[in-house]
């Protein structure tokens, strides 16, 4: 039997918040607080994604494996992100680009 300390690698994991102590991330279809000190790899901050290893103890703690090893949750892979529907446009003052405070159609004196 594999022991508790043992690290157990997770694929496609993705960091939602940093802080010091902690990340939070997204393994699966679940969003998990995981303590600095009982992971490895190379995901530092919010936006990383990648493999991460995780103290196995603290992974079925946090009920991504039971206690067998097996994943709770099957890993799915993020969606993709859906395309513009139109073409973004600026807004300053919630006013649109073009239509600027101050201008109208009476001319300034002159």
């Amino acid at each position: 039997m594999p022991a508790d300390d043992d690290l157990v690698p997770f694929l496609d994991v993705r960091v939602i918040r940093s802080t010091a102590p902690a990340l939070l991330c997204r393994i699966g279809d679940k969003s998990v607080w995981l303590p600095r000190g009982h992971i490895s790899g190379r995901l530092w901050c919010a936006g990383d994604r990648g493999k991460l290893f995780i103290r196995r103890w603290v992974a079925r703690d946090r009920h991504l494996i039971d206690l067998h090893g097996v994943a709770i949750a099957a890993p799915t892979p993020s969606p993709a992100p859906r395309p513009l529907l139109s073409r973004p446009h600026l807004v300053r003052d919630g006013v649109t680009q073009g239509a600027r405070k101050g201008r109208g159609d009476a001319k300034s004196p002159a």
